[in-house]
């Protein structure tokens, strides 16, 4: 039996829900919105599911008039997992592109990743994602997002141990999604590492090297990574959820060196009973790395490893 035209362009065009949680986002979102309604791949619905705003956010989105615009008020604020989440729910779409409500896309975003999954045959199993530039709006400074290229296949003990895509560079499948249980609402922080991680088990990743989203740094809007204590608990979320793993399929090292980041944040923040409890609790005296020998020497001497560490690189590059 032939396959029909329409058939074939929904194939080659397929929808791509858009979801874009929001919490007091006024001075941003549209912005955001704009960049998405701009894409160059138009079969797309926009969802912007709002955590509860206390100012102006959901008015702003409501301005728009674009009938591919849809948003969706939570009952109650419970945070960016739980509005992706129902954002997903709530498509109509085969495949979900994240955003997040302070972000941006180039216009070709979309294009680019849709061509993508047409030389994959659109396997639903399929996780596209793009380099990203990292933009600080004040300083009106660019840069390309450092992050790991992830490509291929049977990835799961490399995202145990590597920085994962950001949300706003993803494209998937709701199957996929639906396969693993969606997003845990429970990680503070960090929730593209969960989220990555558990997607590798069942995806492959296709990464397209051209950077298609903007990253911006306000220095007056506050984000979950910019939020230190909360930084740590993520990080230590994801570390406690897959521990066996990392040590299983990446060896104590690995989990040693996972361990640094929330450790050294911990120590700045001189929250040193933390920090004492986690190491025990992992048992890093079994293996110590260089760089746990260094927090560990911060610790004994009562500094903070950031500004420490700070201080003595100032030294040593004034030293005529």
């Amino acid at each position: 039996m032939k396959t029909s035209p329409n058939a074939v362009k929904i194939r080659e065009k397929p929808l791509v829900s858009v979801v874009i949680p929001t919490f007091n986002r006024e001075q941003t979102i549209s912005y955001c919105l704009n960049s998405v309604l701009a894409q160059t791949y138009e079969n797309i619905e926009v969802i912007v599911v709002d955590d509860c705003s206390t100012d102006t956010t959901v008015d702003v989105v409501k301005s728009f008039t674009d009938l591919r615009v849809r948003h969706i008020a939570l009952e109650k604020n419970s945070g960016a997992q739980a509005a992706r989440n129902r954002g997903i729910k709530e498509s109509t779409g085969d495949w979900i592109a994240f955003q997040d409500s302070d972000d941006e896309w180039m216009p070709e975003k979309l294009e680019k990743q849709v061509e993508a999954l047409s030389e994959a045959n659109f396997d639903p199993l399929t996780l596209v994602h793009c380099a990203a530039i990292r933009c600080e709006v004040n300083k009106r400074k660019e840069e390309i997002l450092n992050r790991s290229v992830l490509e291929g296949s049977d990835l799961y003990s490399i995202l145990l141990s590597s920085s994962p895509p950001l949300y706003p560079t993803m494209l998937v499948s709701k199957l996929a999604l639906d396969r693993i249980g969606y997003l845990d609402e429970s990680v503070p922080s960090h929730q593209e590492w969960e989220t990555a991680i558990r997607l590798s088990k069942v995806c492959r990743f296709i990464y397209i090297k051209k950077p298609l989203m903007i990253y911006h740094i306000h220095s007056h809007i506050r984000r979950i990574s910019e939020d230190k204590i909360r930084d740590a608990a993520g990080n230590l979320y994801v570390i406690e959820k897959f521990k066996e793993d990392i040590v299983r399929y990446c060896g104590k090292e690995v989990l040693s060196k996972n361990l640094c980041y929330p450790l050294q944040i911990l120590l700045d923040l001189r929250r040193r009973k933390q920090y004492c409890y986690y190491s025990k609790l992992y048992g890093l005296k079994t293996y110590k790395s260089l760089r746990q020998i260094y927090l560990k020497g911060c610790y004994l001497l009562h500094l903070r490893p950031t500004n420490f560490l700070y201080i003595k690189l100032r030294k040593l590059l004034n030293k005529p």
